[in-house]
């Protein structure tokens, strides 16, 4: 919260006079570990979003709150959660993007199984 609000280069910049849209990746360098019944369960749809993406969202499009009291940064952060519009099915059929992932090599050489041989689940 410091970097965007006492920021004297960004502040002024990060409003929508400026921005056309924002957009956010998540790109981890883990795999599903030991959680595959979890996430074969749930979903990562219900993991990631709630907890971690929304999150997100909410600091990078929140307006300086009053204070930095926690209710006050919790109010600020509602509203940009009360703005965001759900997508309609076809929406979601051009706007978002889901998939699992293949076996790979991580940048130290480590070879990693795809998704649905991680360790810890059977595959479905």
């Amino acid at each position: 919260m410091v970097f965007r609000f006492s920021n004297g280069f960004i502040e002024p910049l990060w409003n929508r006079q400026h921005i056309d849209h924002v957009q956010i990746t998540v790109a981890e360098s883990v795999g599903v570990e030991h959680r595959g019944p979890y996430y074969d369960m749930a979903g990562a749809l219900r993991d990631m979003i709630p907890n971690h993406l929304l999150v997100l969202l909410g600091f990078l499009g929140m307006e300086p709150p009053n204070s930095f009291d926690s209710q006050a940064v919790r109010d600020e952060i509602d509203k940009v959660l009360d703005a965001v519009h759900p997508l309609t099915p076809e929406q979601v059929l051009t706007n978002a993007v889901r998939g699992q992932y293949g076996e790979g090599v991580m940048p130290n050489g480590e070879k990693v199984p795809a998704y649905r041989s991680s360790p810890g689940r059977e595959c479905v």
